[in-house]
């Protein structure tokens, strides 16, 4: 059964990579949430995908130049930016933790082993970052970003030991579903908002499909809710 990741949790109808987007992505029926990683200028992590505040928060600067109190001040209710911890508490699905920028990377690996979640935590993103993930724990679980059309080589698969291929849906071909299972790897495919191109996915046999629409991939798949009305 393909498995149904929430990309930011539920954007449609909520403010990406909030607790309300999460609570949703959960409510509709998604297999796993993915977030993304920044650090503040304390150095707390923080979920977050752009480098700066400007396109959700309105605040044109880099989340690296405010303070953890600086960036939580943003925003209204509960749609607000999350800790990664406070995110982890929250969620009770697997979680893919996006470490976009390599520098995010120990401070987030603490974060989800102080959370106890290493085992539901799946670590995606910068090649730097996970590599030196790999180095520092060898039972972290990785999925391999990709955005190239050529495969990964043999030497840089043994090397991390991924759980998940993970590259964008368009540059994945049946021949490369097919190595890439030989290989003994799971397959997921980014980001597929088309409900035709999920149910093209689906029988190609990816294990897994990363959407905004998480309603309309749980429904497709027969495990949701439904899709997405607006």
């Amino acid at each position: 059964m393909t498995q149904a990741i929430a990309h930011r949790g539920e954007p449609v109808g909520h403010r990406e990579n909030t607790l309300p987007a999460f609570a949703a992505a959960a409510a509709a029926g998604a297999d796993m949430v993915e977030l993304d990683c920044r650090l503040t200028s304390d150095d707390v992590v923080v979920v977050l995908h752009d480098p700066t505040l400007s396109r959700l928060w309105g605040v044109p600067a880099p989340v690296k130049d405010l303070d953890l109190a600086e960036v939580q001040a943003l925003g209204d209710g509960d749609e607000r930016i999350p800790t990664l911890a406070e995110a982890l508490a929250a969620i009770d699905l697997p979680v893919m933790v996006d470490l976009d920028d390599p520098s995010v990377t120990a401070r987030a690996l603490r974060v989800v082993e102080e959370a106890c979640a290493l085992d539901r935590a799946l670590f995606a993103g910068n090649l730097d970052a996970l590599s030196w993930l790999r180095g520092a724990r060898s039972d972290a679980r990785i999925a391999l970003s990709w955005d190239r059309r050529e495969l990964p080589d043999a030497e840089l698969l043994g090397t991390l030991r991924p759980e998940l291929f993970n590259p964008r849906f368009d540059l994945l071909d049946d021949a490369g579903i097919e190595a890439m299972h030989e290989a003994g790897i799971g397959v997921s495919a980014w980001t597929v908002d088309d409900e035709q191109v999920m149910q093209q996915l689906v029988e190609r046999g990816v294990d897994a499909i990363i959407t905004n629409r998480i309603r309309t991939l749980v429904a497709l798949l027969g495990i949701g809710e439904g899709p997405e009305t607006t």
